[in-house]
């Protein structure tokens, strides 16, 4: 809810000082122009960061122009401002003001903003790179400002945009153009961590799979997701929308951030005790420190829940009821899916005499590259008819850019089962996430092959040598694969030498790829499963339909003819 709510602040803040230029603009052609910019903002996020080469110039003049014009005004306004920054003046303020003061903390919690994230920015830069640049530019850049618009404020007590009133006339539009460029530069950054959250989640299986596309092939951090990016547009606009003014997101950010704050705090205190082996009293230090300070500033916030404050919390139960169903109900599934594997060594009672082998090559999609989903099982008792080549399919992304085409496809087979192979598709992070089905299958064929003729040569080398080794001649197969038709003892497998004729006589049938959709149902009655129903047979079945998969990609560019979808029930 951070991110959403920064953007939407910043380009506001940056329009409303078409407002100070102009008094026949109203505040609903302030929400309009915003709107607009928003929605171009999330519409450029596809083309990522080829104009990234901007963002530095444009936050280094941001920084030295906001500090020049705070000299100014503190230079014509008040140049005894600066003992502000003693700690004496905030003693005696609260002393005067008592909980008025204490309601004050509620309007100064923007002035802090962004240092929350500090630490995350440990991710994409080193510490000292970070001490320089805060210490060198951003942290007197803050100083001057503030002490500036102090500045003014002694002498304009009755003003409300403090900002953009003491700006000089004189480059008044310089400084808005330099203001609205600098608001998008902090969106677009924080747009980005927003997709990378939702990227860590995804690989964590914590929250529904989304298309991700990365924008650059030489850092993996950059990437893009559409649906992730038009439903922030949407929150973003909904938001303008719906809270209007400056005053009101002030308010809901404020209470983002503070939160944010508060929460990072007691995970770094976790952090310490758990995983960096800090001596527990300096922990417990650390976070009684900084939890004080920032529970006097959420106490303070709170006043503000009425006015705008309470769309983070909205925010955050949607996202988490999102997230609470879908782990539940990956837990669930994998559950049954681990409990009810078919197991190699089952595989010779469901090759039975009944499954008849026909002609062909099936590429059955499994999520997980490790066991034979329990549709398997499904598919065999129902259908009763096995392909002569059946290859169990996984797709694996790796942290590399790109996987060559060598090295793309990993084999191995069940011993002592003609025709069935394990293959894990191995694709690189920059690589296009939504395969077509012809290139993903000549490939896997092309691989295969490769593979068995390896397999043959083996064979045969280890026979030369003296060595036992499996062989079978071609006018074995046509005897052997009608007896593997009938029964799935291993003493009929005769080696690789069958796999490859197998194979080759396989592809110049129709190939099949067999999808399956589950489908998670309750059993049980009462108040308690009421409650499973709500979040399984509802919210889970609907984020799982709607959720990105390398199956639902290669389903889109499949012939139907070549395709077969196996639905099965699972209940839990």
């Amino acid at each position: 809810m951070y991110d959403p709510l920064f953007s939407v602040l910043a380009v506001l803040s940056a329009v409303d000082g078409l407002r100070n230029a102009s008094s026949a603009l109203n505040q609903s052609s302030i929400v309009i122009i915003t709107s607009v910019l928003l929605i171009a903002l999330f519409l450029l996020q596809r083309f990522g960061t080829r104009v990234g080469f901007l963002f530095s110039p444009i936050v280094v003049t941001w920084f030295v122009t906001t500090a020049a014009i705070g000299v100014y005004n503190v230079i014509v306004h008040n140049p005894t401002i600066f003992k502000a920054l003693s700690p004496h003046y905030i003693v005696r303020f609260f002393m005067r003001r008592g909980t008025e003061g204490w309601g004050a903390l509620a309007g100064t919690v923007l002035c802090i903003t962004s240092s929350e994230a500090i630490y995350a920015d440990l991710g994409h830069f080193t510490r000292l790179s970070m001490q320089v640049g805060f210490i060198s530019l951003a942290y007197p850049s803050n100083i001057l400002t503030y002490a500036g618009q102090a500045a003014y404020l002694t002498k304009h007590l009755d003003n409300e945009n403090v900002f953009y009133n003491f700006i000089p006339k004189p480059v008044y539009w310089p400084m808005f153009a330099v203001a609205t460029l600098a608001a998008i530069v902090a969106s677009q950054c924080l747009i980005s961590a927003c997709f990378s959250l939702v990227k860590q989640s995804v690989a964590l299986d914590l929250f529904p799979k989304v298309r991700l596309t990365h924008t650059s092939e030489n850092h993996e951090g950059q990437i893009y997701s559409p649906e992730v990016n038009y439903f922030l547009m949407t929150l973003c606009v909904l938001v303008v929308l719906g809270l209007r003014s400056v005053d009101n997101l002030g308010h809901a950010y404020g209470v983002a951030v503070i939160m944010v704050m508060f929460i990072t705090t007691c995970f770094a205190t976790i952090a310490m005790v758990t995983v960096w082996n800090v001596w527990l009293p300096w922990a417990v230090l650390f976070f009684v420190v900084y939890a004080s300070v920032e529970g006097v500033y959420i106490s303070a916030v709170m006043s503000k829940i009425p006015q705008g404050g309470w769309l983070p919390f909205l925010v955050a139960v949607f996202i988490g009821l999102i997230m609470y169903t879908w782990v539940y109900g990956r837990e669930k599934h994998h559950a049954y899916e681990k409990e009810n594997r078919v197991r190699e060594q089952d595989l010779q009672t469901l090759l039975n005499a009944s499954v008849k082998r026909v002609p062909g090559i099936c590429i059955f999609y499994c999520d997980f590259d490790d066991e034979i989903p329990p549709l398997m099982r499904h598919y065999l008792r129902n259908i009763r008819s096995f392909h002569k080549v059946v290859v169990f399919t996984t797709v694996t992304y790796c942290k590399v850019p790109k996987v060559p085409h060598s090295e793309r496809f990993k084999f191995s087979n069940f011993d002592g089962y003609p025709g069935l192979f394990r293959c894990t598709a191995l694709y690189g992070y920059a690589e296009e996430r939504s395969l077509r089905w012809r290139t993903f299958f000549e490939g896997l064929v092309d691989n295969l092959k490769l593979q068995m003729q390896f397999a043959i040569f083996e064979s045969s080398r280890r026979s030369s040598d003296g060595l036992p080794a499996s062989r079978a001649s071609s006018e074995d197969v046509d005897t052997r694969e009608e007896q593997a038709g009938t029964s799935a003892q291993n003493d009929q497998y005769l080696g690789p030498l069958q796999d490859m004729e197998s194979l080759q006589r396989a592809i110049t049938e129709r190939p099949v790829l067999v999808i399956g959709r589950t489908r998670l149902i309750t059993t049980t009655s009462g108040l308690g499963n009421w409650l499973r129903k709500s979040f399984l047979d509802i919210i889970y079945r609907f984020l799982y339909s709607n959720s990105t998969s390398v199956a639902a990609s290669l389903k889109l560019s499949i012939p139907p003819a070549n395709l077969m979808e196996i639905s099965m029930l699972y209940e839990v």
